[in-house]
């Protein structure tokens, strides 16, 4: 009898977006304002609003 191989499993936590590296940081807050974060949507709901957020440093 012929055995498959299991597949093989990647390391690591999945891309955000293929090709590109992301960076970890740390904030800190309080207790309430990490579960109002997981409610609003976590990581996720964070680089939402950057990406949708006016660069203060951009030339109108």
């Amino acid at each position: 009898m012929d055995k498959k191989q299991p597949a093989q499993k990647t390391r690591g936590r999945p891309a955000i977006q293929a090709g590109q590296d992301t960076v970890p940081i740390t904030i800190r807050m309080t207790a309430q304002q990490r579960d109002k974060l997981q409610r609003l949507g976590g990581a996720q709901w964070v680089r939402s609003k950057i990406d949708k957020a006016r660069d203060p440093e951009a030339k109108a």
